[in-house]
């Protein structure tokens, strides 16, 4: 990527706002290793890397605990696409969609609740780009060093950190190999506290896809941009593996069903503040005919009853603390009263 797309990027709505913000981040553990007498663009980077993932930190394990509720999830949703394998009329299909959003909301999750980290990576990445290419805008303190000392900032091990890597017997190829071997050994972590999978199940092959196909193309980008970014790179798989640690201990002690009673306590109040009835039972039950055709349960699997209980407490909660008079949800609970009353379902 040249200077000029690089600056091109940096001008992206979103995009410039986050640069702007890494700028001054970056501005500021430059004037820290500045007072401490240390020069290096490279530790920069890698000081602004462990802070960045540190920062995102809550929004990794939220990632993985949607990872564990996809797995406990998906023979419902396997289900019930065979259920519509056959149905392609527009009926069918928004009945189809209905269904798979009672099974979200069964989990309280939702369909993108897994996509928002992934695409801050990626947003943070681009945002990356300009701040590094063009540091002396957001660092003004770099006019008072000479060229052959900014030249030196950017040497790192031996590698100038604006060269691209290249094939062959260099120093500068070994920063592909140490990207896509820190990824590789990242994404296994990852997969640690996911549970078990039937091979056949397309969730599991996906995610073993990933497995391969993530540090391949982290090669693939080192090899086509400048070094600085392959170090920016091996440095977040490197805290990524060190944080995967810590997030599977955790991870090991959090069950399914406590998952899904704190995702649906959490929905049913943001339904609350805007008068909608609460997630219950009633609005799960044409959910109960597809788990008749589930295939072999996922490991770690919500119990029924179990869930019942837990959903009914949240309800209860949000009748006794959440209806309004006057809001749907109390008018939804005087029609829930009348039909009982009168017998009707």
């Amino acid at each position: 990527m040249t200077f000029l797309a690089c600056s091109s990027v940096g001008n992206w709505p979103i995009i410039k706002q986050v640069a702007y913000v890494f700028g001054f981040v970056m501005r500021g553990i430059f004037l820290a290793l500045d007072a401490v007498g240390i020069h290096s663009i490279a530790l920069c980077i890698i000081l602004f890397t462990i802070i960045t993932r540190m920062i995102l930190l809550p929004m990794t394990i939220r990632q993985q605990k949607f990872s564990k509720l996809s797995a406990a999830m998906n023979p419902e949703l396997q289900a019930l696409q065979k259920k519509y394998a056959n149905k392609k009329d527009n009926a069918s299909m928004q009945k189809m969609q209905m269904e798979q959003q009672q099974i979200y909301d069964k989990y309280g999750t939702s369909m993108t609740a897994g996509c928002l980290p992934s695409l801050i990576q990626i947003v943070l990445l681009f945002a990356l780009y300009p701040v590094v290419y063009n540091l002396e805008k957001y660092v003004p303190e770099l006019a008072n060093f000479s060229e052959a000392e900014i030249t030196q900032m950017y040497t790192f091990c031996g590698i100038y950190l604006n060269d691209t890597p290249t094939l062959g017997l260099n120093r500068t190829v070994l920063i592909p190999i140490l990207a896509g071997v820190c990824q590789f050994i990242s994404t296994q972590l990852m997969m640690m506290n996911q549970p078990t999978m039937n091979d056949n199940n397309g969730m599991a092959s996906s995610m073993k896809t990933m497995n391969y196909t993530m540090p391949i193309m982290s090669v693939i980008f080192c090899f086509s941009f400048s070094a600085f970014i392959g170090v920016y790179w091996i440095t977040m798989s490197l805290v990524m593996v060190v944080q995967q640690l810590f997030i599977n201990r955790h991870m090991k002690k959090v069950s399914v069903d406590d998952m899904i009673r704190e995702n649906i306590e959490k929905q049913n109040k943001k339904r609350a503040k805007k008068g909608l009835p609460p997630i219950n039972e009633k609005a799960n039950m044409s959910t109960k005919n597809i788990l008749k055709s589930t295939a072999k349960p996922v490991q770690n699997n919500v119990d029924k009853g179990a869930y019942d209980a837990k959903v009914k407490a949240s309800t209860d909660y949000y009748k006794e603390h959440a209806a309004k008079p006057g809001s749907l949800a109390a008018k939804a609970n005087m029609v829930q009263e009348y039909n009982k009353k009168h017998n009707k379902k």
